[in-house]
């Protein structure tokens, strides 16, 4: 699979699709690498702050990082405005085959900025990030949201 294939074509094609989800600090380049010789079909990238991607070249040279043999991946974002989702989803487009919207980070820093978990109190925001991404970035380009779930039915009204 390259960058420019459907991600869905993946779940199509196979019956059992293996996934690295994304992990602080182990999904690096290096590590997706490594579950990739093990037979990962897809990988995903740790969380990335979408905002500090968008304003620093230093952030995006740090943050994300691949090569050719690093596909499909799926680049995971915190982001809570449309501005800095869709600009870093279109920095990275040429570069993997989605982007996924991390709404279940439970870590207080991030519910301080907006961020994670706290997104899933504004579910209409969601809807306008995920819609205005798929609106502007060129297809084929998958565009996910990672949520929690709860023990008890906070959620059900989403």
């Amino acid at each position: 699979m390259n960058y420019k294939e459907n991600i869905l074509n993946l779940f199509e094609q196979k019956q059992l699709v293996t996934v690295c989800a994304p992990m602080v600090r182990y999904s690096k380049l290096q590590f997706r690498t490594l579950v990739r010789e093990y037979n990962c079909d897809l990988c995903y990238t740790p969380m990335i702050m979408a905002d500090s991607f968008c304003r620093s070249g230093k952030a995006r040279d740090n943050e994300f990082t691949t090569n050719l043999e690093d596909s499909p991946v799926i680049v995971q974002f915190a982001a809570n405005t449309v501005h800095e989702f869709v600009g870093a989803a279109y920095m990275v487009s040429p570069y993997c085959n989605g982007v996924d919207l991390n709404c279940c980070c439970p870590q207080n820093w991030a519910k301080q900025l907006g961020i994670g978990c706290e997104m899933l109190n504004h579910p209409e925001l969601i809807s306008d990030l995920v819609r205005q991404c798929r609106n502007q970035v060129l297809k084929p380009f998958t565009v996910s949201v990672k949520l929690g779930v709860l023990k008890d039915d906070r959620l059900v009204h989403y």
